[in-house]
């Protein structure tokens, strides 16, 4: 084999670890955007609880006068709390918070999720892992992509639901292709660094969540974050289906064996 090829040839499996790092990531990203954003998401499409908050007329978080809309448990009263000037700090709004966000965060997706993802996991015994995997990735673009388009709280139970079905088949799938790519001496570090997309996606979703929602593009605010990790979602799991190959599957401790083996025949 020619020296650049044989070398690139042994980057490939490194190639695969990113691939499916980044597929992890932004399906975990897609997870936990609804917890930054649900405020704004609550208030465009109106669920969950409506209470006196804090408005955005003071720069920085101010105890006092956040205990103070607290206080106020109805409009009437939340409406006459009032700076010096007359400047209202307070507004009677939907928190993003209640059952209906509890129902979205938790039973919507947990549910499917664990069971789902045994199903998966037995699949990925039996059948090709890569293809799932793309189409899992897919799966999670597409949900969150229509998420971003929802017009009421249905839509998006509906859709968080497709979308656990298929980010459940990530971990088991991808750590089964990982395990079968890399030598027994390297796994420790293999899925340490696929994790990551755990902590990735939940940390980006922040910043995601917080700042693009306040730059309003296009004047969609929240929902420019869902079709923005959605379209990367995408293009990761066209990446996954057409540039992945299925491996070899090996039985952990069989390289050990063989390499006995043949140190032995010699």
């Amino acid at each position: 084999m020619i020296p650049v090829l044989a070398k690139l040839s042994a980057l490939y499996k490194w190639y695969v670890l990113g691939i499916l790092t980044l597929g992890y990531l932004t399906a975990e990203l897609g997870h936990f955007l609804i917890g930054v954003t649900s405020k704004a998401t609550a208030i465009d499409i109106m669920y969950g609880d409506i209470t006196c908050q804090l408005n955005k007329t003071e720069p920085h978080f101010n105890l006092t006068l956040n205990d103070l809309c607290t206080s106020a448990h109805n409009e009437t009263s939340c409406a006459a709390l009032a700076l010096d000037d007359g400047e209202r700090f307070c507004e009677w709004n939907r928190n993003g918070l209640g059952i209906d966000y509890q129902i979205l965060a938790g039973p919507s997706f947990i549910a499917v999720y664990t069971v789902v993802g045994v199903f998966l996991g037995i699949a990925a015994d039996k059948y090709r892992r890569i293809p799932m995997v793309a189409l899992c990735v897919l799966v999670c673009g597409v949900s969150i992509i229509l998420m971003g388009g929802t017009q009421q709280f249905w839509h998006l139970v509906v859709l968080r639901m497709l979308f656990a079905a298929g980010e459940a088949g990530l971990n088991p799938m991808s750590t089964g292709v990982l395990s079968d790519l890399f030598s027994e001496e390297l796994r420790g570090l293999v899925m340490s660094i696929f994790n990551w997309g755990i902590y990735g996606g939940i940390g980006l979703s922040f910043p995601v969540g917080r700042y693009i929602t306040e730059l309003n593009a296009w004047l969609l605010g929240w929902r420019v974050a869902y079709y923005g990790s959605g379209i990367i979602a995408l293009i990761i799991g066209f990446l996954t289906f057409t540039t992945l190959k299925e491996p070899q599957r090996i039985v952990i401790g069989e390289e050990n064996e063989e390499g006995t083996e043949a140190a032995k025949s010699k």
